[in-house]
């Protein structure tokens, strides 16, 4: 991927707004998008570029590649992350527990008896994404640090982007098990 920042018209940093972001893809997109002269490959760069740069592991990342610091993102996460991962783990196979109930349920009153557990279970899913996008957020706190640093701390860097992936990941899972719960 050349540089993402560049494709949507933004200057390459950490830390900006997710409504800068969204504007600078719709601004481009005037451009970009085939209907409004754009080929099918413009815009489905700029959508990648704005998939990498929404992405706050994505962003981290790319950011550092164009600096010519490369990031691992595969490893172990920090210890304070196993913890989130177990109580978004147990959450997780609740909710697939009671969609796999609500799935073999053979009436309406079978369903209606599992409606209660659903409502906890749906609260239990919201609270546990609320957990994981505070976490998001504080290791995102470090972005104006590693870029106004001379040379970022490839180390801590790394840690940094590796939780975010994780992070990103339970979120989505999360959200997916949450829209099959509703």
């Amino acid at each position: 991927m050349s540089n993402a920042f560049e494709i949507l018209g933004i200057a390459p940093g950490l830390t900006f707004s997710e409504e800068t972001l969204r504007s600078a893809f719709r601004e481009a997109g005037k451009l970009a998008h085939p209907d409004a002269g754009g080929g099918d490959d413009e815009f489905a760069r700029l959508r990648e570029a704005f998939e990498i740069v929404a992405s706050p592991s994505g962003r981290l990342k790319h950011w550092l590649d164009l600096r010519g610091t490369p990031v691992e993102t595969r490893g172990a996460v920090d210890a304070r992350m196993m913890d989130l991962f177990a109580e978004v783990g147990e959450v997780t196979q609740r909710a697939e527990t009671l969609i796999r109930k609500r799935d073999e349920a053979k009436s309406a009153l079978g369903l209606a008896v599992l409606e209660g557990e659903s409502h906890r279970c749906r609260e239990a899913v919201e609270k546990a994404i609320g957990l994981v996008d505070t976490a998001i957020t504080g290791e995102c706190l470090v972005f104006p640090q590693i870029e106004t640093a001379g040379t970022p701390d490839v180390e801590a860097a790394s840690k940094t982007a590796r939780n975010l992936v994780f992070l990103e990941k339970w979120r989505s899972a999360l959200r997916g098990v949450f829209s099959r719960l509703v």
